[in-house]
């Protein structure tokens, strides 16, 4: 059996991302896939076994790749507030940067290929496992709610998520004051 080059794994997956982006999940086809990312048509059936594998792969990647992102520059010495603060803020520039992972997930999760199944979601629960931990530790330190951390998680990246789609359209930074009163609004959302 070959071993996966992961190199061509990410090549095959950020290739469907920016086509999916053009074309949409519906207009995506494994033989137009193979040729935008210089490969033969068998390649991309060597590591994908089919069009719903390769777009659970996607979801999956983006989520980790995400969740990756989102941790960068947390100490462990730092405040609550301030680590949700940091790591809402990196969701925030993370989404204006790459305005294809919205879109995906956007389709994503309104389309047939979205299932959850057992293993699709241990995946999901290991990406997002740093952001429940600080939900979770909030709520020992009786600093944030007493809600289902999902719950919690949906409110402030949804709308991070409508404020970077905002941001993206109307072409303006999110000044220095809109972000502290995005935060200060997400933070009375969740604090206990």
């Amino acid at each position: 059996m070959r071993t996966k080059d992961e190199s061509k794994v990410q090549l095959i997956l950020k290739t469907a991302l920016k086509m999916i982006t053009r074309v949409g999940l519906a207009g995506l086809k494994m033989s137009d896939l193979a040729k935008e990312a210089g490969v033969a048509t068998g390649t991309v059936y060597i590591y994908f076994e089919d069009k719903n594998q390769l777009i659970r792969e996607l979801y999956l990647y983006l989520m980790h790749e995400n969740t990756n992102d989102l941790t960068q520059e947390l100490t462990g010495d730092e405040p609550l507030k301030i680590k949700i603060k940091k790591m809402a803020r990196n969701f925030l520039e993370n989404n204006i940067q790459n305005p294809e992972y919205g879109a995906f997930l956007e389709q994503y999760f309104r389309s047939p290929y979205f299932q959850e199944d057992d293993t699709t979601r241990k995946e999901e629960d290991h990406a997002l496992q740093p952001i429940y931990q600080l939900v979770l530790e909030g709520q020992r330190q009786s600093l944030i709610k007493e809600a289902n951390p999902e719950l919690l998680v949906t409110l402030v990246s949804g709308m991070l998520h409508e404020l970077a789609k905002q941001t993206i359209y109307t072409q303006k930074p999110v000044s220095a004051a809109d972000w502290e009163m995005t935060f200060s609004v997400i933070w009375d959302g969740i604090r206990a």
